[in-house]
């Protein structure tokens, strides 16, 4: 193992393959006509967003930690539940924005004997996500009953609640894994919902998900020897490798269903119930221009699963009004559909075809438990909340990444409501803590990627490859919510009537 470089790792390294609003009145129709023409000119900009979700949208939801399957009582019941849409009444506009801070690092482990010359002992410093702000996260949706008594309509278009961005340094301890990642993805969506009284109701939303960038990128080794280099070096073959994928033309639906068998109960059900197929393709970028040959290009497919979610509210009457609800909830996601990206290229690296790329991920289902409420403080103007809840993780741990953390984790929520006259601003935070993972190369299940001499086929004694995620991963996540609603049924309500004194006294218009 000593004097050339050359590494051959001994046997133990791993051979494995890598409130239902106010009672109805007649809409006003100009406020209508809009609020629909506003929302239509929000459509083109596209939520940027990405990652795998964490946290939850809106912010009536945030601060109840995500338990709002049944409660959704604003237009983001498109979303959450559609079947809720035909409880509100008027025509409301709701815009919520997020903003995440997240703080991912890496720590990789030090390189142990068996690598021998020159690369045993190599210490590694701690690696920490670049940016740590994530800030474009918009939900706009406007919803109407149009003055139909048991119907609701919405429009709206939101991304998921999740990450977009990374950066960490092109040869740094990470770069193995991932050196960038840039995603923006939009969901449209259109929903019609109806009830029979105050006692059930369903609704469907439809979504054409669109894709218009996901890059993604990492240090391959372009190698054709069986050698393995498990330090970063931008001299050797080793190359940043950046794929800038795109897909237009995803769709979904989502359903939602609710019924009230007892004055105090309420329970709800929904969810995606279509996967998202996409078909991303693109060109890739690499920092060393010259190993490439010819025009390269990628594709990748990726499925978003289904989710579903249910849930058991509780309402707590006072007089005429709510005084405070308890949910609890159960969110199942198929996360298991992702085994791994499957990347396929076409182009040469020098003068070479390029083999399908694999990076494993082996991910599981998830099961969440949230639970929440709200307390009314001043009837009509002012209520608080609480949530909380805990989510199994979707990565195991040899297959930790610092692309999507999605480990065991648990979560704290608060917020407030107030306002009044059919306008209401909510704030809402939620902190996201996550297991801290420590993983051996022995356990590690993610490789460096290698496109012309894949491992173990072309790797002296048929290794797996460079562990790329060997070391101590740490993360956490903490979402500040803002939303602004309008009910314009209620916020111009008292405009007729004051015309109307104002002609009787003569002091106004006629």
């Amino acid at each position: 193992m000593r004097g050339s470089g050359v590494l051959r790792p001994p046997a133990p390294f791993p051979h494995d393959p890598p409130g239902a609003g106010r009672p109805c009145r007649r809409p006003w129709n100009r406020a209508a006509r809009w609020v629909a023409a506003l929302a239509f000119a929000a459509l083109p900009r596209a939520a940027r967003a990405g990652g795998f979700e964490q946290g939850e949208q809106g912010a009536r939801a945030v601060g109840r930690g995500g338990a709002y399957a049944v409660a959704a009582a604003d237009p983001t019941a498109l979303h959450f539940n559609p079947g809720k849409l035909a409880t509100l009444r008027g025509t409301r506009l709701a815009y919520s924005h997020n903003l995440t801070f997240f703080d991912i690092r890496f720590d990789r482990q030090t390189l142990p004997d068996y690598w021998g010359d020159p690369y045993a002992g190599t210490e590694f410093a701690e690696e920490r996500d670049g940016q740590r702000l994530f800030g474009l996260a918009p939900f706009l949706v406007v919803s109407s009953d149009f003055g139909l008594e048991n119907w609701g309509f919405a429009l709206g278009v939101y991304g998921p609640s999740a990450l977009g961005k990374r950066d960490f340094r092109p040869y740094g301890p990470t770069s193995f894994q991932l050196t960038e990642m840039n995603v923006i993805m939009a969901y449209y969506s259109a929903a019609v919902a109806w009830k029979f009284r105050d006692v059930f109701g369903i609704g469907v939303t439809l979504q054409y998900v669109d894709t218009p960038k996901m890059d993604y990128g990492l240090v391959v080794d372009a190698t054709t020897a069986d050698t393995l280099r498990p330090v970063p070096d931008d001299t050797s073959t080793q190359m940043e490798t950046v794929l800038r994928l795109k897909d237009r033309t995803g769709f979904t639906a989502l359903v939602g269903l609710w019924g009230r068998p007892h004055p105090r109960v309420e329970i709800g059900v929904g969810g995606r119930v279509i996967p998202v197929f996409l078909s991303l393709r693109g060109p890739v970028d690499v920092d060393k221009p010259e190993l490439v040959s010819d025009d390269l290009r990628a594709q990748m497919d990726l499925t978003l699963p289904v989710q579903l979610r249910g849930g058991l509210r509780y309402i707590h009457p006072l007089r005429s009004r709510e005084l405070f609800d308890v949910e609890v909830d159960v969110v199942w996601e198929n996360w298991s559909v992702i085994d791994a990206y499957n990347v396929i290229f076409s182009g040469r690296i020098n003068g070479q075809e390029v083999a399908p790329l694999s990076i494993a991920k082996n991910w599981k289902d998830t099961v969440a438990v949230r639970i929440g409420g709200d307390v009314t403080a001043i009837p009509g103007h002012l209520s608080f909340r609480l949530g909380g809840g805990y989510e199994s993780a979707a990565v195991p741990k040899a297959y930790s990444h610092v692309d999507f953390p999605s480990f065991n984790r648990g979560t704290l929520a608060l917020g407030a409501t107030g306002g009044g006259r059919g306008v209401f601003l909510t704030v809402g935070y939620m902190h996201i803590f996550q297991e801290r993972r420590s993983i051996t190369e022995l356990e590690s299940k993610v490789y460096q990627a290698r496109p012309l001499a894949p491992c173990p086929d072309r790797c002296a004694g048929g290794v797996s490859g460079v562990p790329a995620n060997a070391g101590v991963l740490s993360s956490r996540y903490d979402i500040l919510s803002v939303m602004l609603d309008v009910n314009f049924n209620d916020l111009f309500a008292g405009v007729g009537k004051n015309r109307k004194k104002r002609r009787r006294k003569g002091t106004g218009p006629a």
